[in-house]
């Protein structure tokens, strides 16, 4: 009997143990949810001008997008982050005394302004359970493509990425439902009603990469990525390749990059969408005749010398090596010529996405972002090309950059911001890009734009630039921003 109780006690206290045991793990676990949570993201304020012939305006612009990531829980982890934009980076007759937009906080002043939830999503991380340094993703993000805005862009699916081979990482991503900030300020809007401007697009997406890893770039100076993409009813094929290599001689270093992009339109385009959007009507517009096979390329060569500073050995041991240098500035050029071939060049989601090419103004000024290489652009209208030769002189010294860029763009399909401009109203409203009442016509012209940056810490920084187009269209843009990166 006295041993049936003392086998009974040993048994509830056992219980007790690995209960106890388990508990604590739960909780551990939990505080590994809590206390290696991480956060990402950026925040910014800036304020931009335009003025001359072609555009009059002023406008502020601020943007944060915080994204909390919890600790992993056997390989498991919860991302969610909000997203707020206020203002516009388009002043074209507009000016700054309704910024403030209301006591008690901001109204939604125009379709771009938003505050709400962006990311959301769950990741799984195979490496702790399965030893593979495989990574899934499911929910809604920024899709990290050279196709899109890696910020504003939006996709809600499966994002899948291998790196086990530093040589070759693997992705696959399908998009339920998904919308390019290009597109969605595009096309026209049907009502007045904020509530009714939320739409996206429904046509699957199927995206395969194959792309080196960090760290083989780095040892080898060889990099590369291929991306190959099927857009249900809309787009036969997307595809994006760049190749680079960077050799090193010293202080020194010699860079080409070769970049090639090319998609073709299905033979009847459909837009699955049941926003207010037009998106279903864009290709059936017989005014317009849209480009089927478009093509563009980009080349470009840098060169970089590293400004060194030496550092002394320890004095407490006279044998030790000398630490090596330290980079404390740079000087840096960079040549390139980007261009088309097809009979379109609209090839991107947004309109310059992965792409390093020059300029600061000719391919950002308007709201739609119309001008570059988007897919609902200027260069998705048939026998659209472009030419743009580029030079970039750089020049940095510890917290402080400076940077001169001279670009000259000539094509057949621009888009004139004019609505201000002493010439008239060519274009009408800015998210009017495909009705009857516009006019998308040649553009030549040089950008020269000078910018500077001063670094305040790792998080914390502020830059400036000024431009200038001389020639068609004709106008200038200031702009001061100041960012802080989580």
């Amino acid at each position: 009997m006295k041993k049936s109780i003392l086998t009974l006690r040993t048994s509830l206290l056992s219980a007790l143990i690995v209960g106890s045991s388990a508990m604590n793990l739960e909780a551990a676990k939990l505080m590994d949810v809590i206390q290696n949570a991480t956060i990402s993201g950026f925040a910014f304020g800036r304020i931009q001008t335009i003025h001359g012939r072609d555009g009059n305006g002023t406008r502020y612009q601020l943007r944060f997008k915080p994204t909390i990531t919890t600790g992993e829980v056997y390989g498991w982890s919860g991302s969610a982050g909000i997203f707020f934009s206020k203002g516009s980076g388009t002043p074209d007759s507009n000016n700054t005394n309704a910024d403030i937009s209301g006591s008690r906080g901001d109204m939604h002043i125009s379709l771009v302004d938003r505050f709400s939830i962006g990311d959301f999503y769950i990741t799984y991380q195979a490496k702790e359970q399965l030893g593979t340094n495989t990574l899934i993703r499911a929910g809604q993000k920024s899709p990290t493509t050279p196709y899109n805005d890696t910020n504003l862009d939006r996709a809600l699916g499966i994002f899948l990425e291998n790196s086990d081979l530093s040589a070759l990482n693997i992705g696959f991503q399908w998009w339920d439902t998904w919308i390019g900030d290009d597109m969605f300020i595009s096309p026209n809007l049907t009502g007045s009603n904020y509530s009714n401007s939320s739409t996206g697009i429904g046509n699957d997406v199927f995206m395969l990469s194959l792309t080196s890893g960090k760290d083989f770039t780095e040892k080898t100076g060889f990099g590369y990525q291929v991306w190959y993409s099927y857009v249900e009813g809309l787009f036969d094929y997307m595809t994006f390749a760049d190749i680079s290599y960077t050799a090193k001689f010293g202080s020194q270093s010699l860079g080409i990059l070769a970049q090639v992009s090319a998609t073709g339109l299905n033979k009847k385009p459909t837009f699955l969408s049941n926003g207010s959007l037009e998106f279903n009507t864009l290709f059936q517009n017989t005014n317009y005749d849209y480009a089927r096979n478009r093509g563009m390329y980009n080349i470009r060569l840098d060169y970089r010398y590293n400004f060194t500073q030496s550092q002394s050995a320890a004095t407490e041991d006279s044998d030790a090596p000398a630490p090596a240098p330290t980079n404390v500035g740079f000087i840096g050029v960079a040549v390139g010529f980007a261009g088309s071939f097809g009979d379109g060049y609209g090839t991107l989601i947004d309109n310059t996405g992965g792409l390093k090419i020059g300029g600061n103004i000719w391919n950002n000024f308007a709201g739609t972002e119309a001008n570059g290489f988007g897919i609902l652009g200027t260069g998705s209208f048939r026998n659209s090309s472009i030419t743009a030769p580029y030079l970039k002189v750089e020049f940095g010294y510890k917290k402080f950059g400076l940077a001169l860029d001279v670009v000259y763009v000539d094509t057949t399909h621009f888009y004139y911001l004019k609505k201000a401009g002493a010439t008239g109203n060519l274009n009408g409203a800015t998210g009017n890009l495909y009705g009857p009442n516009n006019k998308i016509a040649v553009a030549n012209f040089v950008e020269t734009s000078l910018s500077a940056t001063y670094k305040f810490t790792d998080s914390i920084n502020m830059g400036a630039y000024y431009g200038y187009l001389i020639g068609n269209p004709s106008m200038g843009r200031f702009r001061f921003q100041v960012n802080y990166v989580f």
